[in-house]
């Protein structure tokens, strides 16, 4: 649910912009409300320091002809065949607190990170890309703001998911599996070590671009009346990730865990 806003202004944009290529009438619909959306998770992927935020957030749901936005985030849809459809997706992470981080002490700041890019996805059970079984294929440049704003490479993330819409007539049911690869400016970003922070402790490291490790996340989620709400669970494991040797990573594998709640309380309804 914290995702559900990231690509608003983006997508409306292009929902605008590429009205004008369909001529038959569509039924638009935008939901509004606020909420509260929190995570608990590591300063960083390999980091056994973590932290737990709980944030207000505004909640959107928009169904229109290119642009979405619902529980699976929000994203401009372009159906490319019949069981093809190109998207923008996008993911955040809020850093907040690595700036405490022992094995980085002395070391710069670790900014906050908005990744934005395309996606490729294959319905390979023929139900819809609301149902069944999809094979998603993201790539997407990534941007550290905060004090400073900065290109800080790319990653890759092919996925399955598998999604039920209705279990015991009430809740929606994901499931994850995937893989993660990086750049090397991306993992540099992370996990380098430069000469001027070595210490008894840390050595000087430099990191390679390639794997950056698995994942396996679930999610269940509701909508009843006005009011939305759902909770997901996520293993990641970077044992065999490309930078699992650098002094900076302290554990092989962790668990992350985020949910959200909100209320709708306007909803606007147009056609074209």
């Amino acid at each position: 649910m914290l995702r559900s806003i990231l690509l608003s202004s983006t997508g409306l944009f292009i929902g605008a912009f590429s009205a004008h290529l369909f001529a038959e009438e569509f039924r638009h619909e935008l939901e509004f409300g606020m909420g509260l959306g929190g995570q608990h998770l590591p300063h960083y992927r390999g980091s056994e320091e973590t932290h737990t935020k709980v944030l207000p957030i505004p909640v959107v749901e928009y169904r229109g002809r290119i642009l979405k936005s619902d529980r699976d985030g929000t994203r401009a849809e372009f159906s490319l065949a019949e069981r093809i459809e190109f998207n923008i997706s996008a993911d955040l992470a809020l850093n907040d607190g690595a700036e405490d981080n022992r094995l980085r002490e002395g070391m710069p700041e670790l900014e906050s990170e908005f990744q934005l890019g395309p996606s490729v996805n294959i319905d390979l059970t023929g139900h819809g890309f609301n149902r069944g079984l999809i094979l998603r294929l993201p790539v997407r440049p990534a941007f550290a703001f905060g004090s400073d704003s900065e290109y800080i490479g790319y990653v890759a993330n092919p996925m399955l998911t598998w999604i039920q819409p209705r279990v015991l007539d009430r809740w929606r049911v994901s499931l994850d599996v995937g893989a993660l690869y990086g750049s090397d400016r991306y993992h540099q970003h992370y996990y380098n070590v430069a000469p001027q922070y070595v210490t008894a402790a840390r050595s000087e490291y430099s990191a390679d671009a390639g794997f950056s490790g698995t994942f396996t996340e679930v999610g269940v989620s509701s909508k009843q009346g006005s009011l939305v709400y759902g909770v997901s669970l996520r293993y990641d494991n970077l044992r065999d990730a490309v930078f699992y040797d650098s002094p900076l990573v302290e554990t092989g594998d962790y668990w992350s865990f985020s949910f959200g709640v909100g209320w709708l309380f306007k909803t606007w309804n147009w056609t074209e």
